[in-house]
Formats: C-alpha cells, structure tokens, sequence
C-alpha cells in the first residue's frame, strides 16, 4: 500500500480509457494548496473480472440444466446449426427470480440493521444532555474501531468459507485412502497429504482471524464504555444562566430519570453479528444470481444439434442432455469465487490473450458451473467456459489472459476509482468546494479498474479529492489507510 500511495501522490496527471472512448481526467493541484483533484464528469464505465484461463480444443458439448425447474422452451431442434453463445433452453424463471429477490431484500435489510447499529453506538456515545450538565465528547476513534470489529468478521467468514471447502476437497482428495480396500498410487496419497495439509493451513488462518476479531471486539468494548462513562451528567457548580432544570412534571429527562428513556447502543459483538448476517446474505445473493444465469442453457460451440433429451413443458433433470457436434474449436476454461461467481453471467462478452500474443481474441461466457472446486489457497472456485470463434493458431493447454465484462454504464457522473474510499459496506468521496474540503457519502454503480459511476452524492463539474500533497509519505514505520481504488466485492 506504501508504494501506491507515493504513486498517487507524485503522479502529474492520469489518463484513464473506458470503453467508448478515452476520457481524461484532468488532475491537477488544486487553488486550494496541497490537494490532487478531478473533475467529476460523465463517462462510459465498464468493469471487468480479470483472471488467467487454459485454451482446450472442443469438437462437441454434452450440456444438461445445473437446476431443476420446468423447461419453458426449446427455441432449436435437433439438425438445426448452432452458433456459439446462442440459446438452447429455457427454464421457466419464476421461482428463480423471486429467491433473488427474497434474497436481495434480506441483504439490504442486514445492512440497514447494521448501519443503524453503527449510528446507534455514535449518538448514544454523544447525546445532547441539558445544559446543567457538562457531557464529555466522543471518541474520535470510535468509527475506526466499528469498522476494524466488521472487516475482522469479515474476514472470519472468508475464512470458514474457505476451511469448508478445504475440508470438503481433503475428504474427496483422502477418500479412497482412507478407506484402505486396494492399494493406491503414489499420486493419489500425495494428493491427499497436500489436501490435508491446505486444510490445516486455512483453518490456522481461521483461528488467528477469530483472535483478531475477538481483539477488535474488546477494543470497541471498551471504547463504548469508556464513552459512556464520560458522558454520564454531572452537576457543575454554577448552572448557566440561560438554562432550565427539567421540571418534575413537564420535563423529561434525557437521563431516563421518569422521562424520555435513552436506547442502550448496540454492543460490539451486535456488530459482528450485523456483519456475520450480511455476509451470509450475501452468499445467498450469489447463489441465487448463479441459479438465474444456470436457467438458460447456451451453446459453448458454433455446430449442429445432434440430440435434445427433455421436451418443453417437462422438469429437467440432469440426466437429460443437449449434444452440439462442430468442427472442432477451442474455448477458454478458467475459475472464479465465490463472492465473483454471481457476477458472470452466459452470454457476456470477454476478451482472452493467449501467453505470448498481444493480440487479445473476442469470446463469450458460454456456462458456469454450480458445483464448487478449492482453489491451492482451499478457496471455493467455480468453472467458466468461453467460447473463442474459429480461426486462428492456438495451442491446446496453453494458458491465457481473461478479461470477463460484467456490467456497463453510461455514466451521468463518474468520479477516478482512486477517489472513492470504502468503510465497511459504505463508500465516501471528499469533495473540494471553495478551498474547503466535505466527506459525502456517495452510491456507486458499475466498478472500473479507473473509473466508478456515482448515482448519488456527488454532481457532474464538481472537485473530487484524490490526493492530500500535505500529508507525510508513509513508510515502513507508518500505518496508513489510503485511497482503496473503489468499492470490492467480499
């Protein structure tokens, strides 16, 4: 982070190209001394899911429904030409859209929960008192240390999502040895110790994140109760002259003493709980995203139908198959998250550089596998396949940049990513307006590697703040948190 940070810093100006065209940010030192900006503007965005692939030669597809559901229509017969990309089935979507609703509404309500718990732990810590009383004011840090105790549970999520996997993947990996009926290969138990030993790797991972969470969970702790403590009234020795004791029988007091009764902040492991939920539904999102996309079933080759085994109106089942014969093509096969898996959709279009070439091919995303593989870090994975059109040389085996397009937007306002900061599920862009600078909160839309589209919070033609030139260059003996470049998924 160090070495970006001073890249930020001392860079002169920045060009960044979206797709449709290249815009320039025009960055420049502020009239107001000792700060980077841009002007926020209108833009094409496009983000993209950048990962590595293998190229392998096909010359036919066996494809059944990863979901069971009721076959909607078959819009090709068998004998009919196929091109790579188009629709071979339906399955009826209903249900499948109502889960991702169901689940989108969980999610923003696990948020909600969340950042009202975050409010409720700041206002209580600085409630307005009547004016006999002196209130301390509270913690500066307070904020810091919500949002250390989320990122901490967080990060333990990951963590038991990954042990999961890695444990289910040693299991797969140990079965037959375990199992000790016939002699196995040399292969086979080196594959089962290196599975056994990513699975204690991660689950040692695991162990040292829950101390972490539970050390950020004491810090806040006891922060909220230092805060508490501090705001507690009391008498000084003189009222102010303008002030009113609360009366015994209009008043209320804010003490709670008969009157207005004062809300208890939400604790620091609520917080952790509020994460624990979102993250939860987040995954749920994901999966019901996947299920969606897995509903339409898409020809990976340019070819013939050979065979359709369901007929509409019928539930699929994965036993029944589409069969596509072709000439004989190449596609692109590589592996995504968990937390990236909702995003890629059949049909979007990617952009594949085979090692060695600087000449990238134009393909498609063609299907994406519901059934999760461990990455060597024990990470749950899932398959992508991208069909590449015919022509060209290129090598079976050989490995490849991918670049997967997952959202565009022609953007009414877009700010540098490097402007927008992220704190826990929130996003915040600092505004420059006359030599002074504001924090706003900001909703974002489509992601790109350079620049993110604002919905809300900032208007086209105003100063975003990309840079503090005042502030010291950090070093190996400093702890900073600088501009993140956008909002992340998981």
């Amino acid at each position: 982070m160090a070495r970006r940070t001073r890249r930020i810093v001392t860079v002169a100006g920045v060009v960044v190209v979206v797709a449709g065209g290249a815009v320039f940010w025009a960055t420049s030192a502020s009239s107001a001394p000792g700060y980077r900006t841009a002007t926020a503007r209108p833009a094409t965005v496009t983000a993209t899911l950048d990962t590595t692939g293998t190229i392998e030669p096909v010359d036919s597809a066996t494809l059944s429904f990863p979901v069971s559901g009721q076959v909607a229509s078959i819009p090709v017969r068998a004998g009919q030409q196929v091109t790579a990309g188009q629709t071979l089935a339906q399955l009826d979507t209903t249900s499948l859209q109502a889960q991702l609703a169901s689940a989108q509404s969980t999610l923003a309500t696990a948020r909600a929960k969340l950042a009202a718990d975050q409010s409720g732990q700041t206002t209580s810590s600085a409630r307005v008192t009547p004016a006999l009383y002196v209130a301390a004011s509270p913690s500066s840090g307070l904020k810091a240390q919500q949002d250390a105790v989320t990122s901490a549970q967080h990060q333990v999520d990951l963590d038991l999502t990954a042990a999961s996997a890695a444990v289910a993947a040693q299991q797969k990996a140990c079965r037959t040895v375990v199992d000790g009926t016939k002699p196995q290969s040399q292969d086979t138990v080196d594959a089962c110790t290196t599975a056994i030993q990513e699975a204690q790797d991660v689950q040692h991972t695991t162990a040292v994140d829950e101390q972490k969470l539970a050390d950020a969970e004491k810090a806040l702790s006891d922060a909220l109760a230092k805060n508490a403590t501090s705001t507690e009234p009391r008498a000084t020795a003189t009222p102010q002259p303008t002030s009113k004791a609360p009366s015994s029988s209009g008043g209320k007091s804010a003490t709670g003493g008969g009157g207005t009764k004062t809300s208890t902040p939400a604790s620091a492991e609520q917080l952790a709980a509020d994460q624990a939920a979102i993250d939860a539904a987040d995954a749920q999102v994901a999966v019901a995203q996947q299920n969606l996309a897995a509903a339409t079933l898409v020809s990976p080759i340019n070819g013939t139908v050979g065979e359709i085994g369901f007929t509409q109106g019928q539930q699929a089942s994965s036993s029944e198959h589409v069969v596509v014969f072709g000439p004989g093509e190449n596609q692109v096969t590589t592996a995504v998250s968990d937390l990236q898996a909702g995003q890629v959709k059949p049909g979007q279009r990617a952009t594949v550089t085979p090692d060695g070439s600087a000449q990238p091919i134009t393909g498609q995303v063609t299907s994406i596998g519901l059934l999760a593989s461990t990455t060597s870090g024990g990470s749950p994975s899932y398959p992508v396949t991208i069909s590449l059109p015919a022509g060209g040389q290129l090598y079976p085996g050989a490995t490849a940049s991918v670049s997967i397009v997952t959202s565009t937007a022609n953007a009414a306002v877009t700010v540098p990513t490097s402007a927008v900061h992220l704190t826990g599920a929130n996003a915040f862009v600092t505004v420059l307006s006359g030599g002074k600078t504001e924090t706003r909160r900001v909703t974002v839309g489509v992601v790109g590697p350079s620049a993110t589209e604002i919905k809300s919070g900032v208007a086209a033609g105003e100063q975003v703040v990309l840079a503090n030139l005042d502030e010291p260059l950090p070093t190996s003996n400093t702890s900073t948190r600088g501009l993140v470049g956008g909002p992340r998924r998981g």
